[in-house]
């Protein structure tokens, strides 16, 4: 079958096109050639090829958008059936609440591009610097830790600048729950968790748990921590979460020798009135171990 002039022409130009030399010159050529039409116009003739250039350009640029919105969109599977096998196999891999499906969605469409990856950072609140030395300060003091006088109880710490300082080892009078504590009651318009104190405990001031063959461990002391542990279970409130409050509960002040052998007349009652009528279960059993 006989080819048309227009696709003679089509052949014609894709051919030229291979030749970037030819090609560029074929366009040299042809510009020339319509600018030196253009300079011979004049009056309604020149008014008519500037309509027609800006006609042929308009419908141009509609085609071109055509072309871009009705392209196929390439697909790397040969069949239809195959795309939806995969896809099914894909969806029953999901897990099946829908909030975990939309992230797992999300992190696959930013790996593979198809999204740009959120931005998303992490806003931390700065402590101050003078809470921080406060509370450094606070691990020192000889009411909540005690210095262990022996040679080999040190510990090497590299300061800010690089430099190693030797510290004599502290041990903490109570456990970090109870510092925590007594540090609340001293500051209580300062707003810190127990997860950062327990941070800005200095390296050298460790629990007694790390010393724990040096702690008393005699069966006099030890029954009232026992005791009080399973009382506590029994006790509305905190007056029995641990030795220093339960002592607290019973006295007007631990500082007062009145107080402590039972001689005061304002705290005598203390006994009855935050623990024996805070029992949750009066005919509970209580053993301890």
């Amino acid at each position: 079958m006989a080819k048309t002039n227009a696709e003679r022409m089509k052949k014609y130009r894709e051919k030229r096109k291979k030749d970037s030399v030819k090609y560029e010159t074929a366009k040299a050529q042809a510009r020339a050639r319509n600018n030196s039409i253009k300079t011979k116009m004049s009056g309604a003739s020149l008014t008519e090829f500037r309509s027609k250039a800006k006609l042929h350009l308009r419908k141009c640029r509609e085609n071109k958008i055509k072309r871009l919105i009705n392209k196929p969109s390439s697909s790397s599977f040969k069949s239809r059936q195959s795309f939806s096998k995969s896809l099914e196999k894909v969806k029953s891999s999901l897990p099946n609440c829908d909030r975990k499906q939309k992230v797992v969605n999300q992190h696959l469409a930013e790996k593979f591009g198809l999204v740009p990856k959120s931005k998303h950072q992490r806003i931390t609140l700065q402590l101050a610097d003078k809470l921080k030395t406060d509370v450094h300060n606070f691990y020192q003091r000889d009411d909540i830790s005690y210095q262990l006088p022996g040679k080999r109880d040190t510990v090497v710490v590299k300061d800010d600048d690089g430099k190693k300082v030797t510290y004599q080892k502290r041990i903490l009078i109570n456990n970090l729950r109870e510092t925590y504590e007594f540090f609340k009651d001293e500051n209580k318009s300062v707003d810190l968790s127990r997860s950062s104190f327990a941070d800005l405990r200095p390296v050298f001031v460790v629990s007694k748990s790390a010393l724990a063959h040096r702690n008393c461990l005699c069966v006099y002391h030890e029954n009232v921590r026992l005791l009080l542990k399973d009382v506590d279970k029994y006790v509305d409130g905190t007056h029995c979460s641990s030795l220093s409050t339960f002592t607290d509960s019973l006295v007007c002040s631990t500082n007062n020798e009145e107080c402590m052998f039972g001689c005061c007349s304002i705290c005598k009652d203390f006994f009855s009135e935050n623990i024996q009528e805070n029992v949750s279960n009066s005919n509970s059993k209580i053993t301890w171990s």
